[in-house]
């Protein structure tokens, strides 16, 4: 329902932002290196931690934990420790972004 919501605002020429005023980021990885940030209905579709003003601790491990992922073959099992790194990634990038974005682990059935 979110993304409808969202998908309309942006047709009558809105920002993307939810009720609240808080942006929806969706965090999951990507087959290239770099960022795992994701903002859908916007111009900068992949984001950079600059872009969320991300401080520079959270950014390097939001981009390794993403690398780990880009480096392994698509048939290859996903790494050892993956998807627990990036639940914790997941917390810490809701504490960083309280009451500006709603994070939504997308790697993670169970998140």
């Amino acid at each position: 329902m979110q993304e409808r919501f969202l998908s309309a605002r942006v047709r009558r020429g809105e920002p993307p932002l939810l009720p609240d005023g808080r942006r929806v980021i969706r965090l999951f990885p990507e087959w290239a290196p770099g960022w795992p940030l994701w903002e859908s209905f916007t111009a900068a579709y992949r984001l950079t931690g600059d872009d969320l003003g991300l401080g520079p601790e959270l950014s390097r491990d939001l981009r390794a934990w993403n690398d780990r992922w880009a480096a392994r073959k698509v048939d290859d099992p996903e790494p050892e420790g993956w998807r627990a790194e990036g639940r914790r990634l997941h917390a810490r990038l809701r504490d960083e972004l309280a009451g500006a974005a709603e994070i939504r682990p997308e790697f993670d059935a169970e998140g």
